[in-house]
């Protein structure tokens, strides 16, 4: 997990909350604006899921709401609370999908908070560990999460902290490397 600096509402959100105060994320009146959502958050992340960090297009990807949207018989005041909105990948055993309607805001490691990423160790054999709420919540450290990180790893080890700043953590680049969260980790660690 890498900190998200969230940017400004997008204009097209803030019309639609003004014009329709009493609507939700999943109000019909809602769902043609889901799909720019998606674009605004993908190009946020630069391209990388909120939680595992891998790769994440149109395709591959869901809006998250970090506090639920219906967590249990009532529907969240913050469905459309863009603070609350993350892109997160639509694997079905990890992540925001993995998460579903359960939270616990006092055990919940946010990837919206700016300390959340020295909540975080990754080790070479693909291994996340840390803050255990959070991991177990998210699954983490299910098998093809870790193999993808231990990739990323073994990569690293062939080259100086300066090549990897050079190829991996260019700041300019529109999309981040697949699993940064390990690559920074590993520079910074």
């Amino acid at each position: 997990m890498i900190y998200i600096e969230k940017s400004e509402e997008p204009e097209f959100l803030s019309e639609f909350k003004r014009k329709n105060p009493d609507k939700t994320y999943d109000s019909e009146e809602f769902a043609h604006y889901r799909g720019i959502l998606t674009d605004v958050l993908i190009k946020e992340q630069k391209g990388i899921c909120a939680y595992c960090c891998g790769r994440i297009k149109k395709e591959n990807v869901h809006n998250e709401h970090i506090e639920p949207r219906n967590p249990g018989k009532y529907v969240s005041k913050r469905s459309l609370d863009y603070s609350n909105l993350v892109a997160s990948c639509n694997t079905i055993r990890t992540c925001g999908r993995k998460k579903e309607n359960k939270y616990d805001s006092d055990k919940f490691v946010s990837p919206l908070e700016q300390e959340c990423e020295k909540k975080f160790i990754y080790y070479g054999n693909g291994t996340i560990v840390g803050d255990e709420y959070t991991i177990n919540l998210l699954n983490l450290n299910d098998y093809e999460l870790r193999e993808a990180r231990r990739a990323v790893y073994q990569q690293l080890q062939h080259l100086d902290k300066e090549t990897i700043k050079l190829v991996y953590m260019n700041e300019q680049d529109e999309e981040y490397q697949p699993y940064y969260n390990v690559i920074k980790w590993y520079v910074n660690g």
